[in-house]
Formats: structure tokens, sequence, C-alpha cells
């Protein structure tokens, strides 16, 4: 019983790696948001010392593939910076309903929401 469920989970992971095709890199930049203040340091009063702006990173994605480009936001991490890739740059992606999934350059899957899909002629 043991053999067989590895076997189904060895198969079900190379049917998902199968999964992603290469995709073509148009366009990355920087989609980064700031967000409300951050207090930090406070005194024993409750008054703050210092007030550090809150900011997500994060970077908007282009991708082609199979005839349609995708767009999706992805938030900059250690597996995935906006200079990983470059215009013009293969990657490995998946459209996957309404999520766009990469691998990044460490072999990491990232999924982010697509935020606009077109066809390309």
């Amino acid at each position: 019983m043991k053999r067989m469920l590895a076997i189904a989970l060895l198969l079900a992971g190379v049917a998902t790696a199968g999964d992603f095709k290469s995709a073509k890199v148009i366009e990355i930049h920087d989609a980064s948001e700031l967000g409300a203040s951050v207090l930090t340091n406070t005194k024993m009063d409750g008054q703050p010392t210092d007030v550090q702006p809150a900011i997500a990173y994060r970077c908007e994605l282009t991708v082609v593939l199979e005839g349609v480009s995708y767009s999706a936001i992805f938030p900059e991490s250690r597996h995935f910076k906006s200079t990983d890739f470059a215009p013009g740059d293969i990657i490995s992606a998946r459209a996957d309903g309404k999520r766009l999934a990469i691998e990044t350059l460490d072999g990491k899957q990232l999924k982010a929401r697509i935020t606009s899909r077109t066809a390309v002629k």
C-alpha cells in the first residue's frame, strides 16, 4: 500500500512539473506600494521616536505563453527579484486558471493572480 502511494505521488509530481512551458518575458517593472507608516522604537509614554513607511516590494511581470500575453504582480523575496529576468528572457511558466505560475532562478515555483490577459498576433 505504501509503495503504491509513493508511486502515485511520484507520478503526480512528474505531471505537474511537465505543465510548465517556455514563455518569453516581454516586460518586467517595479510595482511596489507605499503603505501606512510603521511606528518603531516607542518611548515609555507611548510616543513614537521613529516613523518609517511600510513598503511592499513587488514587480509586474508580463510573459507571452502559447500566443497569449499574461501579466501578474509577484512579491519580491529572497527567491525572486525584479532583476532576475529581463525582457527577451525565456522562462518556465504556466497559466493555471486565474493564476500565473513561474519557476524562479533557484527552482522555486511562484504563483500570482493574473491582472491582464491578451491574445498576441
